[in-house]
């Protein structure tokens, strides 16, 4: 089996009339032969502009609903 993690730009629009938000995800990848066998998310970072100003909004992670079916889809 071969262990890896890979890292990719994912947008999400999470907050509705808002702009999207982008998030850095790190994936922890177990292959064998080629074939994807396990892809869970490590890490998350997220870059909302609204989130980086003080008292700019708030969180609701809705993103976490599209990570979760980008997990499921993907093994």
């Amino acid at each position: 089996m071969e262990k890896r993690v890979e890292r990719e730009w994912r947008s999400a629009s999470c907050q509705p009339g808002k702009q999207p938000a982008w998030m850095m995800c790190e994936w922890n990848i177990v292959s064998e032969g080629g074939r994807i066998l396990r892809k869970t998310l490590g890490q998350i970072d997220c870059h909302h502009p609204l989130l980086t100003e003080f008292g700019g909004g708030d969180c609701n992670w809705k993103c976490m609903e599209l990570l979760t079916k980008m997990e499921r889809r993907d093994h």
